[in-house]
């Protein structure tokens, strides 16, 4: 009989969904995307996403504030926006309340919730509360909306196509091993900077935006949130190419660095697999790279050519540092089962 670890969380998605063969007639993408998406006007699409964070899943409240918990709740969600190019409008929220959680922490939770939502123009639009028997939990639904043209989807990368990211990779994954950790040789301005990557995610709604209004032709897109190899699978498996990675190129921030070198930890590993970075992973064609440098040059934002897609399917290959080429395995990435 097949058990939950071997089927996996994208394994149990398939099983769940085979049977649902219809299809509302607006409906643009269905399941196996960040979002899904349905025809809104004549001129705009709408974006769904949604997302649960569990206590001792996801988040211990030893560890994060609910503040902090609250703009981390909306920020992952906001990135699921930003992956497919779209602008986020509403979110509703549906909480579960254990015995153990106070009006005071709830009124710290909304506090964080609230920053967010108004630095990113979103409106709390609904939701629900009920009890949890155990553990609490907060569960955030997406809407936002999408230019016809400019939708970007995991989807469409071809044989040729250069590898992109936004920002530095593995600083989340890094500050969680920091934050769980507090013997580790790390000075307080490289901690710092690692815990607030991963306490306080930024969505990269401004780097998206920027796609869309450029000129670039962007083959395919997702957000790093599983880990860079595991997304770059997605994109793999869905366009039905290959790819390849070059370890020199791959982003570190001078933190990040630092804290691997003195505790002689091999970064590799949290940087192919790390995840929670929230970053930008995208393809396009090489005769827009130019362009893409220029733009992303202009709004003083970080961007930087990691690989190109080939045509080995399903297979993600990384190009090492020595020459030597090796064919990377099935990214564990995050596991719930």
């Amino acid at each position: 009989m097949t058990n939950l670890k071997d089927l996996g969380e994208f394994g149990l998605i398939e099983r769940l969904s085979k049977n649902f063969k219809h299809q509302a007639n607006d409906t643009i993408l269905p399941l196996g995307d960040d979002c899904a998406v349905y025809s809104a006007s004549a001129s705009k699409y709408q974006l769904i996403s949604t997302d649960a964070l569990v206590e001792n899943v996801h988040f211990k409240c030893s560890t994060i504030s609910p503040e902090q918990l609250g703009q981390k709740a909306i920020a992952v969600n906001l990135s699921d926006i930003a992956a497919m190019g779209g602008t986020p409008t509403r979110v509703l929220i549906t909480l579960g309340i254990s015995k153990k959680i106070s009006i005071s922490f709830l009124d710290q939770l909304y506090k964080g919730i609230h920053k967010v939502c108004m630095l990113y123009n979103v409106e709390l639009f609904g939701g629900d509360t009920v009890s949890s028997p155990s553990s609490f939990f907060i569960n955030i639904t997406i809407l936002g909306e999408a230019k016809r043209g400019k939708l970007f989807t995991r989807k469409g990368a071809k044989k040729g196509d250069m590898i992109f990211t936004t920002g530095t990779l593995g600083d989340s994954c890094l500050g969680l091993k920091i934050q769980d950790n507090k013997q580790l040789k790390c000075s307080s301005k490289s901690r710092k900077h690692l815990l607030k990557k991963h306490l306080h995610p930024i969505p990269r709604l401004k780097e998206s935006q920027l796609l869309t209004r450029s000129t670039c032709k962007i083959t395919s897109m997702i957000d790093i949130s599983d880990g860079l190899v595991q997304d770059l699978q997605h994109i793999c498996r869905q366009s039905g190419t290959g790819a390849l990675i070059y370890e020199e190129k791959l982003p570190q921030s001078q933190a990040f660095s630092k804290v691997c070198s003195e505790n002689n930890w091999d970064s590799l590993p949290l940087i192919l697999n790390g995840g929670e970075d929230y970053e930008l992973l995208f393809t396009l064609p090489s005769d827009g790279v130019k362009n893409l440098y220029r733009q992303f040059k202009k709004a003083k934002a970080l961007v930087t050519h990691i690989g190109e897609i080939t045509k080995s399917s399903n297979k993600v290959s990384l190009l090492k540092k020595n020459g030597e080429r090796i064919i990377l395995p099935q990214s564990p990435g995050f596991s719930h089962f």
